[in-house]
């Protein structure tokens, strides 16, 4: 029988045509409470070398204007599914507690059932949806004096097939040692406190039964969620099937503990017990990206998949994070508070690696979504993101869309809260009071990243073209809350 190197080559190339036309995979991985400063290519302590090496990739686009789409955790989750500004589906701030054991107390603040998330339209066009880490936007069982309207709100009941995830924050080390009894748990620098019973749980079959992980997950909670994420996406690539697969860590939000591996490396440099934890616990994290990523590469789907790396705000106050010189911090509409670390990896569209400017927010996944699969949105329900696949083929160079935030909003857009807007060069921050803008400061991004300069006076034309933004996106927000029925009485 004769060979032909030929024949090999057309096969080959068949083969890879084959691979080319299946439809991505996507990845989303966001961290929690990560500031801006805190991986090493922006100058931050913690050691992340497997970040910097995506970020280095001759097929990623480094962000680094990448911002969170709210300056706290449920808020960020809300518009990472959806698209849309938290505030328009009543998610005004943090839902329920971060402490309390485990249903007992209630996020009356919840993700309305009647929204349209990511994991749902790539499920219709065939995806197989997946979700392990921190859900925080809704209750698993109903709760007295949870949400009225959506008692229960999990991942199964937004478009995720597979999910093994905690209702709200959880420790990064050592997970459900208060649930069981005769089990050791890592207290790092918290040697005072006792974990109370955090636990990961999912549907059993898909009924309305939730059922908690059966043991304690000793060490690294990065790495417990590593273990689902390898099973899941070797599952997917055997049967062939593309994926959407969503992946929000626990780290690094309090309580931050770092197993002695990577507590170590920092004690060893003189460093406290708890930068030893924080900077530690994000070690872990970076070692599992690096892991992911040698995975993709692995299977031969690196190329086919489009993955995200992000964080859901800037770092709490009171932690060792930093946002290497960018004022504010988590739950501050400043830059510290919403612009975090974020870059974008896909080989079959990014084929040189930039560092860009370009403004990117976490709502605009949905979006890039529907452009990716040549989908439209099912209704005409306002949309905050815009799709940037145009961007990362190099098409377009500025965003020319204003990005919006408001927080500390009261349900009744009463009293004192915060609006801001961004667009490619400016950004105005505003105080309401009650349906009055009470102040306002305007900012130059390029030339005063730390935003000390107020140029209001200077540039009043640019003020006032912001400030119509503002009004005319609030007066949108308030008109999406009236058609979501979050509210008990429509707004006025």
């Amino acid at each position: 029988m004769s060979f032909s190197w030929t024949g090999l080559v057309t096969v080959l190339l068949l083969q890879q045509r084959v691979r080319t036309n299946e439809p991505p995979n996507v990845i989303f991985a966001m961290a929690d409470d990560m500031g801006w400063g805190d991986v090493q290519y922006n100058g931050g302590s913690a050691l992340t070398p497997n970040l910097d090496k995506m970020a280095q990739s001759p097929n990623t686009v480094l962000l680094q204007r990448y911002y969170s789409g709210g300056p706290r955790c449920s808020p960020t989750r809300g518009t990472v599914l959806t698209g849309r500004n938290h505030n328009r589906y009543c998610i005004w701030s943090t839902t329920g507690g971060n402490s309390q054991p485990d249903f007992k107390e209630p996020e009356p603040q919840a993700l309305p059932l009647s929204e349209i998330t990511v994991a749902e339209v790539l499920r219709d066009h065939g995806y197989s949806t997946a979700m392990f880490g921190k859900w925080h936007l809704g209750d698993f069982k109903p709760i007295p004096g949870g949400n009225k309207k959506w008692p229960v709100s999990h991942p199964g009941l937004h478009g995720f097939d597979q999910w093994w995830a905690t209702e709200r924050s959880a420790p990064t080390c050592t997970l459900n040692c208060g649930c069981f009894s005769n089990v050791t748990c890592l207290h790092g620098h918290y040697p005072n406190k006792t974990p109370a019973c955090t636990n990961y749980y999912t549907q059993q079959h898909h009924s309305d039964h939730i059922v908690g992980w059966p043991n304690a997950t000793e060490g690294d909670d990065s790495e417990f969620i590593w273990t689902l994420t390898e099973k899941y996406i070797r599952e997917q690539v055997k049967i062939r099937k593309p994926f959407f697969l969503y992946l929000p860590f626990h780290t690094v939000h309090v309580r931050y503990i770092a197993t002695e591996q990577y507590r170590s490396l920092y004690l060893s440099k003189n460093c406290s017990s708890d930068q030893a934890d924080y900077y530690g616990a994000i070690t872990a994290l970076d070692h599992v990206m690096g892991k992911l990523r040698n995975l993709l590469g692995e299977l031969g789907i690196n190329n086919n998949t489009m993955l995200w790396f992000t964080s859901d705000n800037g770092p709490a106050r009171d932690s060792p994070g930093s946002t290497n010189g960018l004022r504010g911090h988590k739950s501050s509409l400043y830059e510290g508070g919403v612009r975090v670390p974020g870059m974008i990896e896909w080989p079959s569209v990014i084929q040189e690696n930039r560092r860009s400017q370009f403004a990117v927010v976490s709502s605009d996944l949905l979006p890039t979504v529907y452009d990716m699969l040549g989908a439209k949105p099912k209704d005409d329900r306002p949309l905050d993101g815009i799709s940037v696949l145009p961007f990362l083929h190099g098409n377009v160079d500025s965003r020319n869309n204003t990005i919006h935030w408001a927080f500390s909003v009261n349900a009744n857009f009463s009293g004192k809260y915060n609006v801001s807007a961004a667009g490619d060069h400016y950004k105005i921050m505003t105080v309401y009071n009650n349906d009055e803008i009470q102040s306002h400061q305007l900012y130059d991004l390029w030339d005063d990243i730390g935003e000390t300069v107020d140029l209001t006076e200077k540039y009043s034309n640019i003020s006032d073209h912001l400030l119509m933004e503002v009004k005319k996106w609030r007066a949108s927000v308030i008109n999406s809350v009236n058609n979501v029925g979050c509210l008990n009485m429509p707004l006025q």
